[in-house]
């Protein structure tokens, strides 16, 4: 008997494309002086939760995990970049924010309560700029703003022929009252 086909999920922030412009735009800017290879616009993400290789049954309780989690959209601001050196990974980051903190926890909480084992690592706010590259200082980078109103479920298609990732679930996050006043 086969054994049953795995997925490889995350939970992750996605840009709009106004976002993902200013931060392909950013990548670019750091290829010029790191070299490496460019993140394409279409796969920038901040990674929340990494879920792993899961079989479709699990698949159903992480929705529904996900659709436990209780937060108010916030804004994010990517003011700082980096470099990990021993991967070759230029990043941008942001400052600690209460609200992001709360929604990774709240959502590692929810799918330690389907039954999930996740990784011991420290959340990390980033986004992956550039793989392969040299370490440089990038101080003069502008700060990207990027405002969150919802989270997703990534998969991730390792195969040569479907590489890249497709979004399998979407949850809003509550407009803030000072959000709504601004619609208005």
């Amino acid at each position: 008997m086969a054994a049953p086909e795995r997925r490889r999920l995350f939970f992750a922030l996605w840009p709009d494309q106004a976002v993902s412009t200013r931060l392909a735009a950013a990548a670019r800017a750091a290829h010029a002086l790191c070299g490496g290879r460019v993140m394409r616009r279409d796969s920038l993400h901040l990674t929340l939760v990494f879920v792993g290789a899961v079989t479709e049954p699990l698949v159903d309780k992480l929705h529904r995990a996900a659709s436990l989690v209780s937060a108010e959209a916030f804004s994010l601001s990517f003011d700082r970049y980096g470099c990990w050196q021993r991967k070759g990974i230029v990043w941008a980051g942001c400052a600690a924010s209460p609200p992001l903190s709360d929604l990774v926890g709240q959502l590692a909480g929810r799918l330690v309560d389907v039954g999930l084992r996740l990784e011991r690592r420290e959340f990390a706010a980033h986004l992956t700029l550039l793989r392969n590259a040299r370490c440089v200082d990038l101080a003069q980078f502008s700060a990207i703003d990027w405002p969150v109103a919802e989270f997703v479920l990534v998969e991730s298609q390792l195969a040569a022929s479907a590489g890249g990732y497709t979004i399998i679930g979407r949850w809003p996050l509550a407009q803030p009252p000072s959000w709504q006043t601004r619609v208005s």
